[in-house]
């Protein structure tokens, strides 16, 4: 092998081409050290050839495992995670005793720890299938309307609403009705359409009843065309029933006074005792919370270029999930979107491990439980994962579904992408 063909010095001399020649000579110093240069730089390259490569290798992997081991947030400028397998890195297990409804024509109970399936009692095999809506303590759970039904001109029946607790194996049926809203701890507000009209220009009857269906109150008279989004400390939430396109305003009414107390323009996520919404954007977007109880407001400054989709109040309060999307497109032609905590104490903004991903992966998120655990729904090319994160932790508990043709719809909080 040829390393030098006759380099030159700074005064014009050559030095000798010792290694392919094969010559040696004696009378100057100069070839010996060049020999010993050489051997020597090529037996650093071997050495550096023959390390362990454990120090290099992670590095190529490490944007698709970073997401999901780093507690730092995520760069805004980053490509969300378009991965067909899904996300990739440390995991941690998933919480014993978290377990997510799965709704269908006969819903069940699903054990993502454990992959076990157990029907829930007290529901009846319905073609529809049901509705699940989250509630304090549990499950609003309501019949879909049957669209195969034939019976010609006949008037649709109320549907039966059912309240199915966080640990109970059956369901409670607490009455019938066209929709159901949270109340407080305990409590449901079903209400009821006149037979034949238009709910969004009709005033519906709102009975407040508990979660085994006694009656709490006498009707209410609902203002036309609204119904109940959530019963509060301070009155109800209504939202248009059929909300036309644009900027949708919600009411805070009071039903002694039949006043309302407050409007509220976007509202994204409601509790018994805070209400979340986003005002239109100007430099930008924000999200504001309202404590009902002390009625303290604190405003959450997303990243500029980040828009609010959809959020949901944790079970202590003092957390809110926003799903932020951003202007740029993915590479898989769906939009950008982050999970990002709030705390409704200070506005902070904390990026959800793992979550910044196309918003054709983003199924669903929510709060499914009566404790702090943040569960998404995952959805990539070769399967669907389950993510379950406490505030705080740098890692997510991941499951993978290799097939879902058993779980026809995951429960898994308030909003559904």
């Amino acid at each position: 092998m040829v390393v030098s063909t006759g380099q030159h010095t700074g005064g014009g001399e050559a030095v000798p081409d010792t290694l392919s020649q094969g010559g040696d000579d004696e009378r100057s110093p100069w070839p010996r050290r060049v020999i010993v240069a050489v051997v020597l730089v090529l037996a650093v390259v071997v050495i550096v050839q023959r390390l362990p490569r454990s120090r290099q290798a992670p590095a190529r992997s490490a944007q698709a495992a970073a997401t999901l081991a780093s507690p730092v947030p995520i760069p805004r400028a980053a490509k969300p995670v378009t991965l067909p397998g899904g996300i990739t890195g440390p995991a941690l297990a998933w919480p014993s005793g978290l377990r997510l409804p799965v709704t269908g024509q006969q819903p069940e109970w699903f054990s993502p720890g454990t992959g076990r399936v157990a029907l829930i009692g007290g529901l009846p095999r319905w073609r529809a299938g049901y509705q699940f809506t989250r509630a304090a303590g549990g499950w609003a759970i309501q019949a879909n309307p049957d669209t195969q039904a034939d019976c010609g001109d006949c008037v649709a029946p109320l549907r039966a609403v059912y309240f199915l607790a966080d640990r109970a194996q059956a369901a409670v049926p607490v009455g019938l009705a066209d929709a159901v809203a949270p109340g407080a701890a305990g409590s449901l507000w079903l209400t009821s359409y006149p037979p034949a009209v238009d709910p969004g220009t009709a005033a519906g009857m709102a009975r407040e009843v508990s979660t085994a269906g006694r009656a709490l109150g006498p009707p209410l008279r609902l203002p036309s065309g609204y119904l109940i989004e959530q019963a509060t400390s301070r009155g109800l939430l209504l939202a248009p029933a059929s909300p036309a396109p644009g900027i949708t305003t919600s009411r805070l009414w009071e039903p002694s006074t039949r006043a309302d107390s407050r409007a509220f323009d976007t509202v994204v996520a409601a509790s018994a005792t805070q209400i979340a919404w986003a005002p239109p954007c100007a430099r930008r977007c924000q999200v504001l919370m309202l404590n009902l109880a002390t009625g303290r407001q604190v405003t959450a400054d997303l990243p500029a270029g980040r828009s609010v989709t959809s959020a949901a109040f944790s079970p202590s309060g003092r957390y809110l999930a926003v799903e932020t999307s951003f202007s740029s497109e993915a590479d898989d032609g769906g939009q950008a979107v982050q999970l990002e905590l709030a705390a409704t104490v200070s506005g902070h903004l904390e990026a959800v491990p793992g979550t910044w991903l196309s918003s054709d992966a983003l199924i669903s998120f929510g709060w499914p439980a009566g404790r702090d655990s943040l569960v998404a729904e995952l959805s990539f090319t070769a399967q669907t994962q389950l993510t379950s994160w406490r505030p705080g932790a740098s890692r997510l508990a991941i499951v993978g579904l290799a097939t879902r043709q058993h779980l026809p719809t995951l429960i898994t909080g308030q909003y559904t992408s």
